[in-house]
């Protein structure tokens, strides 16, 4: 008996379904229709990204061999281009080597243009980055308060970046004739086990070598240009 009444439900659910079809048939198939196509438009929009993302990676590969080599009107040109793609990554990124191939050329107040205008980013990692590398950039143009106030917001007791800006103004420090206070501050430095080995590593060499050769001898502070670099 009970293979009787299933029969007849499933009857019943056919010609259900049957004129389920009839009235929304056509429209279903429409709707699977423009399903398929957009999955397909999608799937073409990824190629299409991961095409462009690779052909940007290269471009970007090509600029950073041209800086490597010391081309730096070339160098100049392809990061300028970067700067200004909607891939905001690399463009940003793009910029910071901007900044520098102009300075290989002389070009300070472009490279100094540019770089504020980085420390003005929402992003807090690239504003600091930037700061940094401005406050290294003018250490031999400005004086140690200016350079103290571009650093003033990476000096906070829990900002990572604030070991790299003490070593800014360590340096100008001693660049200043203030010696004794340098040598104190790198020393510290030195010792500082949140801050990055290398950062350590400059720190102690530097603090050793002023402890070597006390102030009547002949001390060279290391130049900005290498702080710029070592970061």
């Amino acid at each position: 008996m009970s293979d009787i009444f299933q029969e007849v439900e499933e009857d019943v659910r056919r010609e259900r379904y049957e004129q389920l079809w009839k009235k929304y048939g056509n429209h279903m198939m429409a709707a699977a229709v423009v399903v398929i196509a957009a999955v397909a438009a999608y799937q073409g929009w990824k190629a299409y990204d991961l095409n462009q993302r690779q052909q940007i990676s290269d471009r970007y590969q090509a600029a950073q061999a041209l800086a490597v080599a010391g081309n730096a009107p070339q160098a100049e040109t392809a990061f300028l281009e970067l700067s200004k793609d909607r891939h905001s990554g690399y463009a940003t990124l793009a910029k910071f080597h901007l900044a520098g191939a102009y300075l290989a050329q002389g070009k300070r107040d472009p490279a100094i243009t540019l770089l504020r205008e980085l420390t003005e980013s929402s992003d807090p990692e690239i504003s600091s980055a930037a700061r940094l590398r401005l406050a290294w950039t003018e250490a031999d143009a400005r004086p140690r308060n200016e350079i103290e106030a571009i650093l003033q917001p990476l000096m906070a007791a829990d900002n990572p970046w604030r070991f790299a800006a003490n070593e800014v103004l360590a340096y100008m420090d001693l660049k200043g004739g203030s010696r004794t206070q340098a040598e104190s501050e790198y020393l510290k430095l030195s010792g500082e086990l949140e801050a990055s080995a290398s950062l350590r590593q400059r720190a102690a060499a530097i603090s050793q070598y002023l402890k070597a050769n006390p102030p009547n001898g002949s001390t060279t502070a290391p130049s900005a240009a290498q702080g710029s670099q070592s970061k």
